[in-house]
């Protein structure tokens, strides 16, 4: 029974550490080929068989979770094996399941289930998740070692820096839970020290991933206010050394170089960078505008997400396909333009993780999508705040309405397993101790 129990330790810490380098390497790590296959495809396909494994053993799953859960996701499969069936699809065919990954990705939840139902992050967890978030800005900001560009240029499908949206989940994760498992107040410190690097590199690379990440501070600050308000003079400190990383990490994103006379003008610049002014609009527009029926933003961005959303929403009213969608067999006709599928044609989505699934599943399958996290909500419930809940999923879920971040393996998967971890344990923190 020890030796048991020393390799289910062994094996969660293993787990554990193997989303921490994913979570630092993101889409390149999960893009190198294995026997043919990419390593994010074999997590999908992973996510597929575990789900059908769910309700061969749902008796188990009822027992520890709930009965409207497992029924929720049930019917939620059920929806997607029944319209392929309709459209007498080819289940051998890969590609429905590649349209459909947002439904494979919540297998991940009940693994985090399993994963955590008898394990608590620790100290060493903690200082673990910090280390990484560490290494992931000075790889977006300072230095990128040549060796590992080298590797993932030679064995990766593709190279790329993590996006605002995966910066934004691995300092949710690391931070929120750090905040309320960590019994230590200098881990409060720590969170403030981070935010003020991460602000203005989130920002730096998506708007919409910089205004997740500051909301999602600003709510912790106000939650635990009571450590802050009494301890107010280390706090001003604290707020000192915040200023001066802001500062230096702004100009080191800008053009690498500090002076503390530009300081203002290199803070501008991160909050200007990712507006882009449309060729095809004045630059007089203001960033939201109406015309003709439509909304526009001048930044050419955002127009282009606001165009793809109303070109989406314009297929599904003219097919008469809001109901059911289109199902998961065929390429979506909006991506037919070129404007929206890309110079390699090979985009397929829509930057808007509930209107691909609308587009796909129908009103009906949004629903499902949005009672299945109720679900949770009520689980979560049992054992922490109503405010904490939301302080975990709203962020992130917001960030997946700009990209395509919950049909990405690295957000999907690591979303759904820390999800889980919610519903886990008893009252997970309490305010006194810090």
């Amino acid at each position: 029974m020890k030796y048991l129990k020393k390799n289910y330790s062994n094996l969660i810490n293993f787990v554990l550490i193997s989303i921490f380098v994913v979570l630092i390497n993101g889409r390149p790590l999960l893009g190198i080929y294995l026997f043919g296959y990419r390593i994010g495809e074999f997590l999908t396909a992973f996510g597929l068989l575990f789900t059908f494994i769910i309700f061969v053993r749902n008796n188990f799953f009822i027992e520890n979770l709930s009965k409207s859960l497992i029924i929720t996701h049930f019917l939620i499969v059920s929806l997607f094996i029944s319209y392929n069936i309709f459209d007498n699809s080819n289940f051998v065919n890969t590609y429905i399941y590649k349209s459909s990954v947002y439904i494979w990705y919540i297998a991940f939840f009940y693994i985090g289930f399993l994963l955590f139902k008898n394990k608590t992050l620790d100290n060493f967890h903690f200082k673990l998740g910090y280390f990484g978030l560490f290494i992931v800005f000075i790889f977006n900001t300072v230095y990128f070692p040549n060796i590992l560009l080298e590797f993932f240029s030679q064995y990766s499908d593709k190279f790329q820096f993590l996006k605002g949206s995966e910066i934004v989940l691995f300092f949710v994760i690391v931070t929120f839970f750090s905040n309320r498992f960590n019994q230590h107040g200098i881990m409060l410190d720590v969170f403030l020290i981070f935010s003020s690097i991460f602000i203005p590199l989130t920002i730096f690379k998506s708007r919409s991933a910089g205004i997740a990440i500051i909301v999602f501070i600003v709510i912790e600050i106000l939650i635990f206010k009571k450590y802050f308000l009494s301890n107010f003079k280390r706090l001003s400190f604290i707020f000192l050394i915040c200023t001066a990383l802001f500062s230096i990490t702004s100009h080191y994103l800008v053009d690498n170089t500090f002076s503390i006379d530009e300081t203002d003008q290199a803070i501008a610049q991160v909050f200007k960078h990712k507006y882009v002014v449309s060729n095809t609009y004045d630059d007089e527009k203001s960033l939201f505008y109406f015309y003709d029926g439509r909304i526009y933003s001048a930044d050419g961005n955002l127009n282009w997400r606001f165009q793809l959303w109303q070109n989406s929403i314009d297929s599904l009213s003219n097919n008469s396909k809001f109901l059911f969608g289109f199902g998961y067999e065929s390429r979506l006709e909006v991506f037919d333009d070129l404007r929206y599928s890309g110079l390699d044609r090979l985009n397929e989505n829509t930057h808007n993780y509930f209107l691909n699934i609308t587009l796909r599943g129908g009103i009906l399958g949004l629903f499902l999508i949005l009672l299945f996290f109720r679900e949770v909500f009520k689980l979560s419930l049992n054992n922490i705040s109503r405010l904490d809940i939301f302080q975990f999923i709203v962020p992130l879920l917001f960030v997946s309405m700009f990209d395509g971040s919950m049909e990405n393996p690295y957000f999907g998967i690591i979303f759904y397993i820390f999800l889980s971890y919610l519903i886990t344990k008893n009252k997970i923190y309490n305010q006194t101790n810090v």
